[in-house]
């Protein structure tokens, strides 16, 4: 609305003359409040290019420090940790920058992940990891991919050596397994790597079919790999304990102690507080090697961020990364 216009004066004045215009004291404020609008609306117009709108991913937390949670791997020692990430990333670069902190503080050498959403956000982690390269899954598996992360300065990893095990198994792997072959320069060790993601959840069919990937599984290595060594490590999706029934899907690993060990046995069957899936809880990430391993096993660890970062389990993942150090 207008301000109100001033009374024109009812006889005509001389040039040199003065007519006092006058506004009222409501047009005046009005008017106030015009002026003080348009300087912030030209303020608003040149304002940087960086102002996010509201849909935008969040930017990431710069803050974050696992530090004094994690105590991170040795040049000594072979470090291999797995992760499984849930629907990675959960909250877009913010969970990426958090993950890519995380794996900096663990500082292993080898992680196998499970749950990567694209191709495209394995990549965009791996760019905020210097000194690192990866394996991507080598087929697109919707939400449940899975992926290797090397570091280069201990790691030697050929490409070539990556495939895909029981493709044509839908039943057994919903998600095939993927191996690869890797040296470590200052352990001298050389051993092939399958990384798993079971079938999950409870009900009889579904231990059936963790049974039956098992099975086959042992068949694989018994058959293929030899006298080779090999780890098996990923979300296996069900518990294991130190004398389980026959019917147990891992059974027939857990009961041939002669030729494979479950490394992270010890927090299995330990405080809950150390498990790898504390929102049920359970501890259903796994880490299994073979007999020509034994020997090289130091040590097996949970690794335990939520204290340094108590976002953790809403911003990066509902499991916790789980590794083996071997000598």
């Amino acid at each position: 609305m207008s301000p109100t216009s001033p009374t024109s004066p009812t006889s005509p004045t001389s040039p040199t003359s003065f007519t006092p215009f006058f506004l009222p004291l409501h047009s005046i404020s009005h008017s106030l409040k015009r002026l003080t609008f348009i300087p912030a609306l030209i303020a608003l117009l040149f304002l940087p290019h960086s102002c996010r709108k509201i849909d935008d991913p969040p930017l990431p937390d710069n803050g974050i420090s696992f530090q004094g949670c994690i105590v991170p791997g040795s040049s000594a020692t072979l470090e291999v940790v797995t992760f499984n990430i849930e629907s990675f990333p959960k909250q877009g670069s913010l969970t990426t920058d958090a993950v890519a902190k995380l794996i900096k503080a663990i500082d292993p050498d080898i992680v196998a992940l499970q749950e990567i959403t694209s191709r495209a956000s394995f990549n965009t982690l791996l760019a905020m990891l210097p000194g690192w390269t990866g394996q991507y899954y080598l087929i697109d598996n919707s939400d449940w991919n899975l992926a290797y992360l090397f570091k280069t300065s201990e790691i030697e990893y050929n490409s070539l050596s990556a495939k895909l095990l029981f493709t044509d198994d839908f039943y057994a792997f919903p998600r095939p397994p993927m191996e690869v072959q890797i040296s470590h320069r200052p352990t001298g060790i050389t051993t092939y790597l399958i990384n798993l993601h079971l079938k999950c959840c409870g009900g009889t069919d579904n231990i059936a079919r963790r049974r039956d990937a098992a099975q086959k599984l042992d068949n694989y290595i018994e058959t293929s790999r030899g006298s080779d060594p090999v780890i098996v490590l990923g979300d296996w999706n069900d518990e294991i304990a130190v004398t389980p029934p026959a019917s147990h899907p891992f059974y027939l690993f857990i009961s041939n102690e002669t030729d494979y060990s479950f490394a992270d046995m010890a927090i299995a069957t330990g405080t809950s507080l150390w498990w790898s899936y504390p929102s049920w809880p359970s501890h259903i990430d796994h880490i299994m090697v073979t007999n020509e391993l034994f020997s090289r096993v130091d040590t097996t660890v949970t690794y335990k961020p939520e204290p340094c970062y108590p976002l953790y389990s809403s911003l990066i993942s509902d499991h916790r990364p789980v590794g083996i150090i071997l000598k």
